[in-house]
């Protein structure tokens, strides 16, 4: 019984030191947490966090979504003869760009050369004769007036003057078929485009109605985009959507409206096409290239665009730092994504005179001192 009573006590004294080392150990950690709370914001108040702010601006601004797009040309034209001929001259090559009736090709046929000089020669003596004939009638009205020539005479030449004037008529058409014929050696660019293929050489007989050059039409270019079926729903044809491109570090911009959205989907992509058609000056991007499609979406009213350097967020919250009186305070935000540099939020979300802190703000804790530098 004696030794079950010792060890009782010296549990109970085992307990108690327990007990009193627990205490003492949360008493020394309130103090160190008490002592490097006092030593942090001491710091504070000694060095004041460099930051830069921007002040707020409420404004109205679209949010955009984007898409990347490939470049199209306009309609492939396959340019067909007119006449035969041989290939004398090339004025284009793969690449070229033309304007309408640019020359393209210039033909030679020596036969074509000879039957306009041939219907311009009968033409121009057909005119000859008619006019010979003309002068005869007028001359010879005054004589049947006077009874020397007879009225039978007049009559004949009238009907003579009908006849070489049909015949001139007809050696009038034969001459413009000719002349046509002739014209049309000269082969030009009937559109504003791009030379694609230039098929004959020099000294190749080409005959009528052979193709010779296809060619792309470069005056209306456009761009497709594949989009989803959330986006083909809220998409609307005619809506303005602004272009961009890379090229050699130098951005390149354009402005196209959206012209259709296809209601077929696209089995191998499982998207829907977007055409957009490019108005103004476009840049010179060649059918092929991707470019950046940015389409507005839906116009946020009272809103203030913030960058996205002053957005953070924790597990749990969105929030931005604001300068409020030398100190960084912060503010719980909701956010929407305007693209992937800004976002915007309500023009209530701040303080009162306060600006937003958008560099200097990683690390930051509530209450923290702050100070602007340029």
């Amino acid at each position: 019984m004696k030794n079950r009573t010792v060890s009782k006590e010296q549990w109970k004294w085992f307990a108690g030191f327990l007990i009193c080392f627990f205490v003492v150990m949360l008493a020394l950690y309130f103090r160190m947490s008490s002592v490097r709370s006092s030593a942090l914001e001491s710091d504070f108040k000694r060095k004041p966090q460099p930051v830069n702010v921007l002040i707020p601006v409420v404004t109205d601004v679209w949010r955009t979504a984007n898409f990347l797009a490939r470049v199209q040309g306009g309609q492939t034209i396959q340019l067909r003869t007119d006449v035969g001929g041989w290939v004398e001259e090339k004025r284009v090559e793969i690449g070229s760009s033309v304007d309408i009736d640019d020359t393209l090709l210039v033909l030679k046929d020596e036969r074509k050369e000879f039957a306009l000089l041939e219907a311009k020669s009968r033409l121009n003596s057909a005119r000859a004769d008619l006019k010979e004939l003309k002068r005869l009638y007028n001359k010879n009205i005054s004589l049947v007036q006077r009874g020397i020539v007879a009225k039978d005479t007049l009559e004949s030449l009238d009907n003579q003057i009908a006849a070489k004037a049909a015949e001139v008529n007809a050696l009038d058409a034969s001459y413009q078929r000719s002349n046509w014929d002739f014209e049309h050696l000269i082969i030009k660019s009937p559109i504003k485009g791009k030379i694609i293929d230039v098929i004959p050489d020099i000294g190749q007989e080409v005959m009528a109605n052979e193709i010779v050059i296809n060619l792309v039409n470069s005056s209306r270019k456009k761009v497709v985009a594949g989009v989803d079926a959330n986006w083909a729903r809220i998409l609307r044809k005619d809506t303005e959507v602004k272009l961009s491109n890379f090229i050699n570090n130098e951005l390149e911009t354009s402005v196209a409206v959206i012209k259709g959205i296809s209601p077929n989907i696209d089995r191998a992509s499982g998207t829907y096409s977007v055409e957009a058609e490019i108005v103004g000056e476009a840049n010179n991007w060649l059918p092929g290239e991707i470019v950046n499609m940015e389409v507005p979406i839906e116009l946020l009213q009272n809103v203030i665009k913030v960058p996205r350097t002053a957005i953070l967020s924790d597990s749990s919250d969105v929030f931005l730092f604001t300068f409020i009186e030398g100190k960084a305070v912060k503010v719980p935000i909701k956010v929407t994504w305007l693209n992937d540099k800004q976002g915007a939020i309500s023009s209530d979300s701040l303080p009162k005179d306060s600006k937003i802190i958008i560099k200097g703000n990683s690390g930051l804790a509530d209450k923290q001192p702050v100070r602007i530098i340029k």
